[in-house]
């Protein structure tokens, strides 16, 4: 494949260009280490090994969006940020509350599985069993978000198989009030106008407390025609995201903070639709609900040798996607999907204190959730309808990890080995059910078959990590990381299976999945050239016995379909140009995630999952480049201006093989401000990108319409 000797090639002359780079920028810095830099990209401080290091100290793929970036370019959700991340994809969306998202092509499902990407609230482990969706999360007065590219399960165990986000929120600030507030107003191409509204408020209680709070609300308009009622802008989206946060710090020791978050988001219909250009959705009915409620409670002490925190988190989360109407292909349908799920975990872990050269940390973590409910699709021109809204999935699992490092006496080589035992009992209770219809049968009334029953599984598993870096000199950084992945075995509904293996020939798929494992090596390097900061990596990766989402029979289940092979490379280049207050970011990833050893039953019933084939959902070439340049006028007002362009790769539907094809994204902004306040205009799609983006669940998702709005900023 001509492909695969290019990216064979490319890889070759990375190893060869890092050991090059390395050795001549040693002798460059260790020559002008004592002269200052008049142009120096601002430091950027990171928790990814749950301390506080510079972003360009840490020895692994690590990305960093600082929640004033992320403002400034108007982002304010996961689904803006994503384009940012090289290497990430949106999977599927059918409405907030519901979105898929996978790094580096770990990419297995539009609704079905446990995630592959480990999500993270501050400290808190965000999961619901059996399902890979990502938080509705709001990104106004958030610190920054981190992205940890590659599996992180020695320190975040759950569903890191490919990678790790965390949303680190501000805390609140002692001895001072503050606050801040935002508003926007915005009009949409042939839709309706959108307004969104966020308020920060800090409140000093005493001199050894704070309270923060945080409102966000959104009214999005609605940029789709229904078309049995003929009705425009017919999917309208309301959100609203509340979150408090008391610190209270008794001593120099002790610190404790607690949080309450809530999320209450609906669409009517969903952003899924029937046609794409102009886009339509042909249902007759549609409505999405999605909210939680998060409760956690972090706890920080000062022993002196070592420091001891604790996250004790619960969650309920409640997501319902119904709608009814046509889909080409399929015809007539209705699908009923409410899910409820519960979480608590309790992270308990010992981070030593002090500079000497070893370092470690170890860790206890608890989970315990469930899932209730699941999918009822009503399909009476196959003459079935499938009943699964009663299920029950419970999930208990218990981990223990750590991790130390050694640095070398000159402090040019750190050495990290770690590890994670995991173990998780997981139990489905169910109480689903097959109909066969008239139509099909014959028989005067629908032929029933009830499926009542508990399955269960018990797995463990140990995950190794191997860190080596070497430090040429204090600029400069070249890694080597082997670590393993983990994600919990699916377990599908067996009258879904049962269709299933008969749709695929008679193959026999089990309905419990046993746990699939993912390999990753990374060779990486880091350069701070004063101006310019890089970071590459380049990446390959084993998944065996991957759990990827089918649908032989209309409904999805999760099984191994065989081996996955993945490699890549991921470049960051961050540049504060010459011209007095311009910065530029490039970040970009190219890879290849090849299937292999695929069930022959799976190979004929999709083509387009034979061996050899790219990985369905997954894109080989992704990238974004920004510019940021801000400067004082001659008023004393400030000027800034950010343009944000992205390209995805073609994207094939693991539902249908379908392709939509690569999508190419641009906004930006101007502003003004002066003291307390700034105001400005913005755009998002102002390339009137159409796409579809995604062809998830037979029918499409498109890049929001191109979007015009003003905004306000005040603080006080």
């Amino acid at each position: 494949m001509q492909i695969s000797k290019s990216l064979n090639f490319i890889f070759m002359m990375f190893i060869i260009s890092i050991l090059v780079i390395s050795n001549v920028f040693a002798d460059e810095n260790n020559n002008t280490s004592d002269e200052a830099s008049s142009l120096e990209v601002e430091e950027i401080l990171v928790t990814a090994n749950r301390t506080e290091q510079s972003i360009s100290d840490v020895s692994q793929a690590v990305q960093a969006l600082s929640g004033d970036d992320l403002q400034d370019l108007q982002i304010t959700d996961f689904e803006q940020m994503i384009d940012l991340i090289p290497g990430a994809v949106q999977n599927s969306s059918i409405s907030q509350g519901s979105n898929v998202y996978s790094i580096r092509g770990v990419a297995s499902a539009e609704t079905d599985g446990d995630a592959t990407i480990g999500y993270y609230l501050d400290n808190f482990a965000f999961s619901i069993p059996g399902r890979p969706y990502a938080p509705v999360t709001d990104i106004y007065d958030t610190e920054r978000v981190e992205v940890l590219r590659g599996p992180s399960g020695t320190l975040y165990g759950l569903g890191s198989l490919g990678g790790t986000i965390k949303v680190i929120t501000k805390d609140p600030v002692l001895g001072e009030f503050e606050g801040s507030f935002k508003a926007t107003l915005a009009d949409i191409d042939d839709g309706d106008s959108s307004h969104t509204g966020d308020l920060m408020v800090n409140i000093p209680l005493s001199e050894t407390a704070a309270l923060r709070g945080v409102l966000s609300i959104k009214d999005i308009g609605g940029w789709a025609e229904i078309i049995p009622s003929n009705q425009t802008d017919g999917n309208p989206y309301d959100g609203i995201t509340g979150r408090l946060k008391l610190l209270v710090e008794p001593s120099e020791d002790l610190s404790i903070k607690l949080t309450y978050w809530h999320q209450d988001s609906e669409q009517k219909f969903a952003n899924r639709l029937t046609y794409p250009n102009p886009p339509a959705i042909d249902n007759t009915f549609g409505e999405t609900y999605s909210d939680f409620t998060i409760y956690v409670a972090d706890i920080e002490y000062d022993l002196g040798f070592a420091t001891l925190q604790s996250t004790t988190g619960y969650m309920e989360n409640t997501v319902i996607s119904n709608n009814g109407g046509f889909i080409p292909g399929i015809g007539d349908f209705s699908s009923l999907w409410p899910l409820e799920s519960e979480n608590f975990n309790e992270d308990l872990r010992l981070i030593s204190n002090g500079d000497g050269a070893w370092s470690w940390i170890v860790g206890l973590f608890y989970q315990d959730g469930e899932t209730f409910g699941g999918q009822d699709v009503l399909l009476p021109d196959f003459g079935f309808n499938s009943i699964n809204a009663s299920n029950l999935l419970s999930s208990e699992s218990w981990a223990v990890y750590g991790e130390a490092s050694r640095t070398s006496s000159d402090e040019k080589w750190v050495v990290t080995i770690g590890g994670r035992f995991y173990e998780e009992k997981r139990s489905f209770n169910e109480n689903s059910a097959v109909e066969l219809l008239p139509a099909i049968t014959g028989a005067p009334e629908p032929i029933i078959t009830n499926t009542v029953g508990v399955d269960s599984a018990t797995n463990d598993t140990f995950n190794p990590r191997l860190n080596i870096a070497y430090y040429p000199n204090d600029n400069s950084m070249v890694y080597f990381e082997a670590a393993k992945g983990f994600r919990s075995g699916s377990i599908s509904s067996t009258s879904i299976m049962t269709a299933s293996n008969a749709t695929l020939g008679g193959t026999n798929y089990d309905n419990a999945s046993e746990p699939d494992t993912l390999w990753n090596y990374t060779l990486g390097g880091k350069w701070d050239l004063g101006s310019i900061q890089i970071d590459l990596a380049a990446f390959f990766y084993d998944w065996g016995d991957a759990q990827i989402e089918i649908s032989p029979a209309l409904q999805t289940i999760v099984i191994p379909i065989g081996d996955i092979e993945g490699r890549g490379i991921d470049l960051t280049i961050a540049w504060d140009t010459p011209i007095d207050g311009l910065s530029l970011y490039f970040s970009g990833n190219t890879n290849e995630v090849e299937l292999d050893n695929v069930d022959d039953a799976i190979q004929t019933k999709n083509p387009f999952m034979v061996n050899g084939s790219q990985l369905p959902g997954t894109a080989k070439t992704t990238y974004s480049i920004r510019s940021n340049y801000t400067t004082e006028m001659d008023n004393g007002m400030m000027f800034n201006a950010n343009a944000l362009f992205s390209y995805r790769d073609k994207v094939t539907s693991v539902f249908d093989g379908r392709v939509s094809e690569d999508i190419e994204l641009l906004s930006g902004s101007l502003s003004v401000a002066r003291d307390s306040w700034k105001i400005g205009i913005f755009g998002r799609n102002l390339l009137q990108e159409e796409g579809p983006s995604g062809m998830a669940g037979g029918q499409h998702i498109i890049p929001f319409p191109r979007t015009l709005g003003v905004s306000f900023d005040k603080n006080f």
